[in-house]
């Protein structure tokens, strides 16, 4: 009887480990998840702002070309570093599965 209730403990102890395993690949997958829905909300806000600043220079000065104006860079500049950041957060995110994938095999 006491041989099983060691098996029984030891059983207990590695399937805690293994939820606690779990739990932290899940909270880190989680935590990516909603980092890039952060991102993608702010990429979101700033095609909003750099519409709006085309079409308002377009209708008030008949602007149709952007080359120099640094405010507009800055706003292209900004979308292209946010959209890096979320191909860069979905790349771990990806990794992240995989390596999981290949630990369960």
């Amino acid at each position: 009887m006491n041989k099983f209730w060691e098996e029984f403990k030891n059983n207990i102890s590695e399937w805690s480990v293994v939820a606690s395993e779990k739990a932290e690949e899940f909270t880190h997958t989680s935590k990516l998840r909603i980092d890039i829905l952060q991102l993608e909300r702010k990429l979101s806000g700033l095609y909003v702002k750099l519409g709006l600043y085309v079409f308002a220079k377009t209708q008030e000065k008949n602007v149709l070309n952007f080359v120099g104006d640094k405010r507009y860079l800055g706003l292209v500049e900004n979308v292209e570093e946010i959209k890096k950041r979320i191909a860069d957060k979905k790349q771990a995110m990806n990794h992240d599965n995989k390596e999981v994938a290949k630990e369960e095999e």
